[in-house]
């Protein structure tokens, strides 16, 4: 009996070790769809509506989804809270806080880090062609994320259980 609850547990904890890394290359594609979606509002938003950066961001952060809403949300409460602190570096605070909770990796953040020195330092027309350029880089970063979904996310499910399921043949 105890050890058919050891490898039980052997068994669930290396099934649940896989399924969580497997869910890291399921999660990114969807957080780079959200990225997209809230710079392409925050693009209209500086380029068309003239809208004041604050508020922008707070559109933005309203088309996106989870944790992108919060990235913004979180960058918008800096931007607001004073100390004269630009967006660029409202941005750059609230993505320091951003990255450990996120899936997105470090070149995916890079993306983002790059358009804190001109997010409301510039002209409109600069900000916009940055926004942009970082648009084409999430689409791009999105592309190789699915393809990575698609080649490791299910080899990952398997060696988790299949894992365990050595280990427990191994120990017993």
């Amino acid at each position: 009996m105890l050890k058919l609850v050891g490898a039980t547990l052997i068994i669930g904890m290396t099934s649940l070790w896989g399924f969580r890394v497997a869910a890291r290359y399921s999660l990114r594609p969807q957080e780079l769809r959200a990225l997209q979606t809230a710079l392409a509002v925050l693009t209209t938003e500086v380029e068309y509506g003239a809208t004041p950066m604050p508020e922008a961001l707070r559109q933005s952060a309203q088309a996106a989804g989870q944790p992108v809403r919060r990235l913004l949300l979180d960058t918008v409460q800096r931007l607001e809270s004073g100390g004269g602190i630009t967006p660029g570096e409202a941005l750059q605070d609230a993505l320091a806080s951003f990255g450990p909770e996120s899936h997105l990796s470090v070149g995916d953040l890079a993306i983002l880090q790059a358009l804190t020195p001109v997010l409301g330092a510039s002209d409109r027309r600069d900000q916009v062609r940055h926004l942009r350029l970082a648009l084409e880089r999430l689409i791009g970063a999105e592309a190789q994320a699915s393809e990575e979904r698609q080649r490791y996310e299910r080899m990952y499910k398997y060696v988790g259980v299949l894992s365990g399921l050595a280990l427990v043949l191994i120990l017993y």
